[in-house]
């Protein structure tokens, strides 16, 4: 008789469990652990992640097996509405930073501390324990868990838990209204970050009035970006650039990848351009500054910079609707030479089916988080090769590429 598929999953478990304990223990690393002295992230090689990603796949099936329909619904659904309450009160009151990595605290100081009430604060506390947040050693006496820990010490991590949980997850709950008020919109003022935050402005045009919440959601970028599978050197270092001199960086911020490409290639002259806001506050000493050109530009408007080798979106169109990325790109056109490139470094999600369910979770999370707040969303090979047919059929994608370790991908788009 063959086993069931639950003892299948539970032999999986087991079996790549071990391969990772294995490696663990060769390399006398430590065993993974809710200590605070655990590493904030182990880097492992492809072969144990790809062990360790088995074990989590299998556990997520298990899970959801044993626990049956109606337990599973009540167990890791409808609990989610309050999944992040304490993780936003520890980011939001600076808990993780107001006592030393092998020091204790109380509620009583905690709640002192963010100028709450004790009993609120005690609740709350209960809560992060529970989803091992932080740890109570002995009764009422509060640690360190290697959670809280890694927000202490993660330069804009908390930055980044408090943006996500003051538009990101208090948005969520009203993308079924929005669509339902609002059906087939891609208007940004139409959305559930617009319902959530009671406004008919656009979440950037909103976030710009506020200078506290403006520089939020920067430092959050800031650590979003600064992640291993966002590095700006995987871009820069997977492309041919040396075959171009002239490179527009459209929506560029504040020319990291501009001013890097210029330094590895003495022949390349860049144009970063953003909105006056962002421009203004670009860095003025870097060098080699004098080969790259920062420019105040709306991509809605035509493109002022005519001729260039390559013009380059990274992580510009996501945040978009199909209706305003036709604009974006309709508005380049008038600038581009036969056979110039548009390189657009961004997410390419799998077709529906290609991932497993485990894994598909996130990617279609992320697509949610962009409907939410920007009613954009994230987009497939065919749906990038739609998007630009749309627009005129003269763009042509020459290569889809995803760097070894990237989260984002090259899609290289040639103008015929």
């Amino acid at each position: 008789m063959a086993p069931s598929r639950i003892v299948e999953l539970a032999s999986s478990i087991e079996q790549n469990t071990r391969k990772v304990d294995d490696y663990f223990a060769a390399n006398a690393l430590p065993s993974p652990s809710f200590d605070p002295s655990t590493p904030p992230d182990l880097p492992l090689p492809p072969d144990i992640a790809q062990a360790k990603e088995a074990v989590l796949e299998a556990m997520d099936e298990l899970q959801a097996l044993l626990l049956g329909p109606m337990p599973k619904i009540f167990h890791d659904l409808i609990h989610t509405p309050t999944s992040l309450t304490s993780l936003h009160a520890i980011a939001r009151f600076k808990w993780a930073n107001s006592f030393g990595p092998t020091e204790t605290t109380t509620t009583s100081k905690l709640a002192e501390t963010a100028g709450l009430h004790k009993a609120d604060v005690d609740r709350l506390v209960r809560h992060a324990i529970s989803s091992r947040l932080l740890l109570e050693p002995s009764p009422g006496v509060i640690a360190h868990s290697a959670m809280s820990n890694t927000i202490s010490n993660v330069p804009l991590l908390r930055e980044w838990i408090e943006e996500t949980c003051e538009n990101m997850w208090s948005s969520a709950p009203r993308i079924v209204p929005a669509v339902e008020k609002w059906p087939g919109s891609e208007e940004p003022t139409e959305t559930a970050w617009n319902l959530a935050h009671h406004t008919s402005e656009n979440f950037f045009v909103s976030l710009g009035k506020d200078e506290a919440k403006a520089k939020r959601f920067a430092d959050s970028m800031s650590f979003f970006q600064s992640a291993p599978d966002m590095q700006t050197s995987l871009v820069i270092d997977n492309y041919d650039w040396s075959k171009y001199k002239t490179i527009v960086d459209v929506g560029g911020s504040h020319g990291l990848v501009a001013l890097e490409l210029v330094k590895r290639f003495p022949e390349i002259t860049a144009t970063v351009q953003d909105l006056p806001e962002v421009i203004s506050a670009a860095p003025t000493s870097v060098e080699p500054r004098e080969r790259v050109t920062f420019q105040a530009y709306n991509f809605f408007t035509e493109q002022p910079v005519k001729d260039a080798d390559v013009y380059l979106f990274r992580m510009i169109f996501h945040n978009w609707g199909d209706k305003y990325c036709l604009q974006i790109l309709q508005n380049l056109i008038p600038a581009l030479k036969k056979g110039a490139k548009i390189v657009i470094n961004d997410h390419v999600v799998p077709e529906p089916g290609v991932l497993s369910l485990y894994k598909d979770r996130s990617v279609r999370a992320f697509d949610l988080v962009m409907k939410q707040c920007f009613n954009a969303k994230e987009r497939s090979i065919s749906d990038w090769t739609a998007l630009l047919k749309k627009v005129d059929e003269r763009f042509d994608i020459v290569e889809v590429k995803r760097p070894q370790g990237s989260q984002l991908q090259i899609i290289d788009v040639v103008w015929k």
